[in-house]
């Protein structure tokens, strides 16, 4: 499962710095390109809703294999479509996307132990990050040497191996003995509300990241650094550093220690980046935002699992990741806008702001817990006094 997801992430972030790129060199303007990348991201997001909720109650295998079929397919008519017909494929695309990697997240929230979640799910987050990092490399790379006509072709095989990986795989049916499947379904039912708090720090989160996958490639032109790829390469080789033993400790001390010194490190970065102007200051920013996502998305997630019930973690999953593709959704409009109007340094430490928000929320829901906490406590020793 770990091979299948990083291949299935590594097929879907080649795209992701390229396509926007493609688009103008198609003769489409910003907005055009942040649309190949906003559309695409609804229907993920509706569908990884959807998708989460019924991944409690039935088979998670044959979704899977659907919804790499779906990526695969429309991954391949990028190589002759036009402009306009790509913008209108990459919605259908979202929802194999939708389908598969919420599928994925559910098979390893299965599959690993509770008391080893945080260093399980790391692991899982760790093939991710590889595939966000490594991709953007391979596939800027080829753009500058060749045309996006090799990327469609490649990111294609990748998702073909990816399936070929899933069906070698054994995965054991649900059991509904411990819980009862609603007859009866709401919308609300889309929704696991013990995972919206972590799910809307991701959001905030993920709006940098937005920024970073889609408009690295345009950023490199206008600083005139060719080489922008290496941006990648710290990033990875500090996610690979700290990912390991950073689980380890959220399953020992839990979520405080890792998202508060993760977040101001991921400002650090991007204000760093936003004033690059040569490889040295670029692989710096790279290092402190690579170790920060690294630490505060994994753990996020963990705790977005932890916190919801045993019957709704694929309702938990969905939810988190849903709040990923909503912030690529806005927040590839949003900083295409500020890029438009500013430049693309300037949407960079902007975009910084989102995660002084993503401080100041997560600091707020200690200080309420910690008030809940206290009261609880106290209310106990009346009890025994």
């Amino acid at each position: 499962m770990l091979l299948s997801n990083l291949f299935i992430y590594l097929g879907f972030y080649m795209l992701v710095p390229t396509l926007p790129a493609y688009a103008k060199q198609t003769g489409g303007s910003n907005f055009e390109a942040s649309l190949v990348v906003s559309l695409f991201s609804i229907t993920s997001l509706l569908f990884r809703l959807l998708m989460g909720t019924l991944l409690d109650n039935i088979d998670i295998k044959p979704l899977l294999i659907i919804g790499s079929i779906i990526l695969g397919a429309s991954t391949l008519s990028y190589i002759w479509l036009p402009l306009t017909a790509i913008i209108l494929v990459r919605i259908v695309q979202g929802i194999g996307w939708g389908i598969a990697s919420t599928a994925t997240a559910a098979i390893f929230t299965n599959i690993v132990p509770e008391k080893r979640r945080g260093e399980g799910m790391g692991y899982y987050s760790l093939s991710m990050i590889i595939s966000m990092s490594l991709a953007p490399i391979v596939a800027i790379t080829i753009m500058n040497l060749y045309s996006f006509k090799y990327i469609s072709i490649i990111s294609l095989a990748l998702v073909i191996i990816d399936t070929l990986l899933i069906k070698t795989v054994s995965i054991h049916k649900k059991s509904s003995n411990n819980y009862k499947i609603k007859k009866s379904f709401s919308f609300l039912d889309l929704f696991e509300k013990k995972a919206l708090l972590p799910s809307f720090l991701c959001f905030l989160l993920t709006i940098t990241l937005c920024g970073i996958m889609s408009y690295i490639m345009l950023y490199g032109k206008e600083v005139k650094i060719s080489n922008i790829w290496l941006y990648f390469i710290g990033h990875v080789t500090m996610i690979l550093i700290t990912r390991p033993f950073i689980g380890k400790i959220f399953d020992k001390k839990g979520h405080t220690v890792i998202v508060l010194p993760g977040a101001v490190s991921m400002i650090v970065g991007l204000i760093i980046l936003s004033y690059t102007h040569g490889t040295t200051t670029l692989i710096i920013a790279s290092l402190f935002y690579g170790l920060g996502y690294g630490a505060v998305q994994p753990s996020l997630q963990v705790w977005a699992v932890n916190r919801s019930p045993e019957h709704r973690k694929g309702a938990a999953n969905g939810t988190f990741l849903s709040s990923m593709d909503l912030a690529f959704t806005l927040g590839s409009i949003l900083l295409s806008f500020i890029a438009e109007s500013k430049n693309y340094a300037f949407m960079y430490r902007f975009s910084a702001i989102f995660v002084v928000i993503l401080l100041a929320v997560y600091g707020v829901s200690l200080f309420i817990n910690l008030r809940q906490n206290k009261k609880y406590d106290l209310y106990e020793e009346e009890i025994a006094s």
